[in-house]
């Protein structure tokens, strides 16, 4: 009896134990899709898992899983991440050769153990309709409200091709606490479309309210290498369809420290950036706004050092952030010969942040400080036609306009 029951506890400690490992065994998270090289044949993956190494599994979603020789397998590269928690393993990995214009399902772990299958996109080659999100700071206490503002916008556009956050995603830059909530309120979002994220002032801070590079950031974030060396990972610029995009990094202040000649180097890096352009559609993002609507800031500077490089490359669009209002421009700044004036657009807040005291200014054609609840931007861009519609999370309508581009080649314009 005695041995009965000695082999029948062996048995259950046994399984208890396997249950335990299988319990502990590492997971994939925070699954993160961005670009680091061109958007239609390649797409760079970036995932945490406490595990030595780091796999991803990929082939054309029409080809998985009953044709097992349609997958492809790669070893990603590992980084530990020294945080204020502690260290943290982080993988990436660039998937090169793509199709353009073709879904792709893929899975990431370690060969034993793997995420679910997810999917994602590649831009296509050739000029198509193209519509991508943008979202205001998204900074908050708790990321559940930034989740749900995200979600909303994605359940209304599954479309969408991409998604454009303008910085202050997080609070506090330095502190990966909020990072992890960040990230892990974006699943379901981040891991099948692509972030074209910009550096804010607040990803420059420490949790002691220091400044520094912000290094969670381009970390975590594996971005284009084409703008200045000193910035990389902070400006960078990419293509889509008909649409150039250029991300700036307008913390000056916050990293005079680190990069004293900021402003100069993207002034000119942006001048070489823009001319090389031909594409219809150009479109430039920065944190802080050349136009503001609270007293103060950094307005004046930033607008006399760039407003007049868009003026000569004839830039469509700036959006920018900071100040967690939607503010859309009038066109500022023509030089004739068929421009009226690049339309400069504050994208609002995607967080819990607000400010009571943004005002509307003379040169706002709509003005709406969201008090009441988040906001997100879509747009949908056309060889000749780029519409932005600015919803609430809850999805009421805030302000739709569009331009037309009557002969891109040309230049000539109308604004609705």
């Amino acid at each position: 009896m005695k041995k009965r029951y000695l082999s029948w506890l062996g048995g259950i400690l046994w399984l208890l134990g396997w249950s335990c490992v299988a319990l502990a065994a590492p997971a994939p998270e925070q699954i993160v899709l961005t670009w680091s090289e061109e958007p239609a044949t390649t797409q760079t993956i970036s995932w945490k898992m406490d595990t030595g190494a780091g796999l991803v599994q990929y082939g054309e979603a029409a080809a998985r899983p009953a044709v097992a020789g349609a997958l492809r397998t790669i070893t990603a590269q590992a980084a530990v991440l020294a945080t204020n928690l502690g260290e943290v393993k982080q993988f990436s990995a660039t998937l090169r050769q793509l199709r353009p214009g073709v879904r792709y399902a893929y899975r990431v772990g370690d060969g034993i153990n793997w995420s679910t299958w997810r999917t994602f996109r590649t831009a296509p080659y050739q000029s198509a309709k193209l519509k991508f999100l943008v979202f205001g700071d998204s900074q908050s206490l708790n990321y559940q409200v930034w989740g749900h503002t995200l979600q909303k916008a994605f359940q209304a556009n599954p479309d969408a091709a991409f998604m454009v956050n303008m910085g202050d995603l997080v609070d506090v830059g330095q502190d990966y606490g909020q990072w992890k909530g960040w990230l892990e309120a974006g699943q379901g979002v981040i891991d099948s479309i692509p972030v074209v994220p910009v550096v804010g002032n607040h990803e420059t801070y420490t949790p002691n309210r220091i400044y520094s590079r912000p290094q969670l950031f381009t970390s975590q974030l594996s971005l284009p290498g084409n703008g200045p060396a000193e910035l990389r990972g902070q400006v960078y610029s990419l293509e889509y369809g008909d649409v150039h995009v250029a991300v700036l990094d307008s913390q000056m202040g916050e990293e005079r420290a680190f990069v004293p000649y900021s402003l100069f180097l993207q002034q000119e890096w942006l001048k070489k950036d823009l001319a090389h352009s031909r594409k219809p559609w150009n479109i430039v993002l920065t944190h802080r706004p050349f136009y503001g609507n609270r007293k103060g800031g950094d307005a004046a500077f930033l607008r006399n050092a760039f407003v007049p490089i868009l003026q000569e490359a004839k830039v469509d669009v700036v959006f920018t952030a900071h100040e967690h209002v939607y503010a859309r421009s009038v066109p500022l700044d023509g030089k004739g010969n068929g421009f009226p004036g690049t339309i400069h657009v504050a994208t609002g807040r995607s967080g819990t942040k607000t400010y009571p005291d943004p005002v509307r200014q003379v040169w706002n054609e709509n003005f709406y400080n969201s008090l009441d609840e988040p906001n997100y931007l879509t747009v949908e861009v056309g060889h000749t036609m780029l519409l932005v519609k600015a919803f609430k999370a809850s999805g009421a309508l805030l302000d739709m306009w569009s331009l037309h581009k009557l002969r891109p080649a040309a230049g000539s314009y109308s604004v609705f």
